[in-house]
């Protein structure tokens, strides 16, 4: 494999993880979708994520 492509995988192997811990979490697809641009930079959803959307009427 060349160094583009491995890349590209990790990148979207990130993005379904956070998706998985999103849903895992009882999120939907909207408010996954927002969580995961949200924290891009993680590979797992924060703690603190469940009490944020709380306060955003989830």
């Amino acid at each position: 494999f060349t160094s583009w492509f491995l890349t590209i995988l990790f990148r979207f192997a990130c993005r379904a993880r956070r998706f998985m811990d999103a849903y895992h979490r009882g999120l939907d697809g909207k408010w996954a979708a927002w969580a995961g641009k949200k924290y891009h930079g993680h590979r797992v959803l924060p703690e603190s994520l469940m009490i944020e959307l709380e306060t955003k009427r989830y």
